[in-house]
């Protein structure tokens, strides 16, 4: 591998700001910032480029570290790592600003001897941010708002203890977030069960869900992403979690074997994969009018392998025949 040492300058640099509600409004342009940052996004950089991946980036004193980074945002473009088995995968790339979850989409045109690749990072698995977990900073809403309902079912014995429980809803405007608690009455009973959503964009919502004592025994977080690949839309869903009953576990590892059955009976491809312990992904990217690319990773449990529906494979088009039918009708 040689590495060799590239510029960039930039030709007309013009920034744009983004207020409004995605993707209806449209950008526009923010002439003072475009203005103030002119020179530098007109000075040339150096960089270091090997193998489709990105090196070390030289730059003048004068480039503020603003400018430099949207000088790195633009050298990730150039950051790629194509896998030719593939269409759709994800994997760790490391990049300008560290390893992040990157995940690419390739689609072939082979008339014209080309391809289409999408690649998307994920922004809440990069070093130093806190994941998701800082949608849910605050353990309650009802220290900072009131409940907008709450349901109480109470029962008295006769030795007058109370019995029942309390359900109470919380609604954060400013957050766009939601909170449900369910707790029981009782003075020596401390079980609750805390649901917790919110919603982080217009096409990406998270949920998390704890119960057992003071909502810390078990827990599990949900998100949901729509997006686009291309021109066409895509979704991805992710189920994680820290510690669930062993009940649970156990009807999780029945439904697991009977998923990896009917997936080898439909002749969907399978490979071995490195994935995240206690967790699951799927995602769905549309290929054509009738026709998706699906992907479904778990954990080890009991062994781990990619689930790959590759419209292209002859082993995949008995599978592919049913989705284009259930989408034709």
């Amino acid at each position: 591998m040689q590495t060799v040492i590239l510029s960039l300058q930039l030709e007309d640099p013009e920034i744009f700001e983004y207020s409004g509600i995605w993707p209806k409004d449209n950008f526009t342009p923010a002439s003072k910032l475009t203005s103030a940052l002119a020179a530098q996004l007109l000075t040339p950089i150096k960089f270091e480029y090997t193998n489709g991946v990105v090196g070390k980036v030289f730059a003048p004193a004068g480039i503020s570290t603003t400018v430099l980074n949207i000088f790195r945002g633009i050298l990730n473009v150039f950051q790629l790592n194509i896998k030719k088995t593939q269409n759709v995968y994800e994997l760790q790339e490391p990049g300008l600003q560290g390893v992040c979850k990157t995940h690419y989409v390739i689609g072939e045109d082979a008339k014209a001897e080309r391809i289409f690749l999408t690649k998307t990072k994920d922004m809440n698995h990069y070093p130093g941010k806190d994941s998701s977990a800082s949608s849910f900073q605050a353990k309650y809403l009802s220290s900072t708002v009131h409940p907008v309902a709450t349901i109480i079912i109470r029962a008295v014995r006769a030795d007058h203890k109370v019995q029942g429980y309390q359900i109470a809803a919380y609604i954060d405007k400013t957050t766009s977030r939601l909170q449900v608690i369910a707790a029981s009455l009782a003075e020596d009973n401390h079980w609750r069960i805390c649901a917790d959503g919110v919603m982080l964009s217009p096409h990406k919502l998270m949920a998390k869900f704890a119960w057992g004592l003071q909502c810390k025994q078990y827990s599990t977080e949900i998100a949901a992403e729509t997006g686009l690949v291309g021109k066409e839309p895509a979704a991805r869903l992710k189920l994680a979690w820290d510690k669930l009953p062993r009940k649970m576990i156990s009807y999780a590892k029945k439904w697991y074997k009977y998923v990896s059955f009917l997936a080898r009976q439909s002749g969907m491809a399978l490979a071995k994969a490195k994935n995240v312990h206690k967790e699951i992904r799927m995602i769905l990217a549309v290929a054509a009018e009738t026709r998706l690319n699906v992907v479904l990773k778990t954990p080890k449990v009991p062994f781990d392998c990619l689930f790959f529906l590759n419209t292209h494979r002859k082993s995949a088009l008995h599978f592919v025949a049913q989705i284009e039918y259930v989408l034709s009708n």
